[in-house]
């Protein structure tokens, strides 16, 4: 009886990153609700401080980089802004308004992960799901679709909520205490008052949950770590590697892989990997690759002098025509060269936009 081979578990980071103080470095993203539109609200803005996890939620009516930019100062006026803010490499977060932000904050460093790489948005990728989670049992449990309502109430159940990577709730990790629920009086008798902890002693409990909370970020990174080399080995300067490429980089008649060699390594644990086409210019993770047990092409087969993308690499070696899915996002009819499918040469797809009123359409 043949069994299946395992798929290798995915999520695993090169170097999982912990940081010593609360705003040393923060992560935002969307998560996007169009498919399920709440009146004029599409998106969520998901923040989250990455030593204690605390999440901060907002509604969206779109993803332009002005909304964002707003959400992000509010945020920053109530916290400070951090040292580092993590985002992916999407147009919102992109902007020249969202880099403006360095002139209200110059120690505001803003670092976008790599295309198509999820891994380097992990934490709050990881956030996503469960907030997506929670916020599905919301509706369901009140019996509404008006999810942006429900966000206030998803945000304290999530910061409330026990993390096991640091250990605690993220409120505790946060403020140092748990949330505060069930009060009903301000009128209250002068024993409990006695042991309602003072300034002093909520600052020195704020400060073990946090320093606590860090130790055990060290804990699961050693962990996650470990799990990364027992998985993929790490690969030599000069071993050959097989590259899987993308779907969305191939074509119909592409490879499904690349053969490469390991020029460099990183300190930060990326490869710096070259094909018989050029060097490629994104560094990879040791797992978007496995490491041939021979040595296939070598060093000098590498053109040092040319830098190339993969889905290049991927078109020099296809026998068809390589990567051939283009999407257009024309919001006037398909007429001229602005339209990216008619300047290559191609019909417009489903997935560009409302194909039925315009020109570049086979019907």
């Amino acid at each position: 009886m043949s069994t299946e081979k395992k798929s290798q578990k995915k999520g695993i980071v090169v170097k999982p990153m912990v940081f010593n103080d609360f705003n040393s470095c923060s992560q935002i993203d969307l998560i996007d609700f169009q498919s399920q539109p709440d009146r004029d609200f599409k998106f969520i803005c998901v923040y989250q401080d990455h030593l204690t996890k605390f999440c901060i939620l907002n509604p969206l009516t779109s993803k332009r980089a002005e909304q964002v930019a707003r959400v992000l100062l509010d945020i920053f006026c109530l916290f400070g802004a951090p040292t580092s803010l993590q985002s992916d490499n999407a147009r919102e977060f992109c902007n020249e308004l969202i880099n403006s932000l360095h002139e209200m904050w110059p120690d505001l460093n803003i670092v976008h992960g790599k295309p198509r790489h999820s891994q380097s948005q992990g934490s709050v990728e990881r956030a996503n799901k469960d907030i997506e989670n929670i916020l599905t049992t919301w509706m369901q449990d009140n019996n509404t679709n008006k999810w942006s309502e429900g966000l206030r109430f998803v945000q304290f159940m999530k910061n409330k909520a026990y993390h096991s990577g640091i250990k605690r709730s993220l409120n505790n990790a946060m403020f140092g205490t748990d949330p505060k629920t069930g009060l009903t009086s301000s009128i209250l008798p002068y024993t409990i008052l006695q042991e309602i902890p003072s300034n002093e002693n909520r600052k020195r409990k704020q400060t073990e949950e946090r320093q606590n909370a860090r130790v055990n970020l060290e804990i699961q990174a050693k962990k996650m770590k470990n799990l990364l080399n027992a998985k993929f080995p790490e690969a030599k300067e000069g071993s050959t590697v097989q590259l899987k490429i993308p779907d969305v980089d191939r074509g119909r008649g592409d490879p499904r892989s690349v053969i490469a060699v390991v020029l460099e390594i990183t300190e930060d644990g990326f490869y710096l990997l070259g094909c018989k086409s050029g060097i490629l210019k994104q560094l990879y993770a040791r797992s978007q690759f496995t490491t041939c047990s021979e040595n296939l092409i070598s060093l000098s087969d590498i053109p040092q002098e040319k830098q190339i993308s993969l889905r290049s690499a991927a078109t020099e070696q296809s026998i068809g025509n390589g990567q051939g899915f283009l999407k257009c996002t024309f919001i006037t009819k398909c007429t001229t060269n602005r339209c990216i499918c008619r300047k290559n040469g191609v019909l417009c797809n489903s997935k560009c936009h409302q194909i039925q009123s315009f020109t570049n359409f086979d019907k």
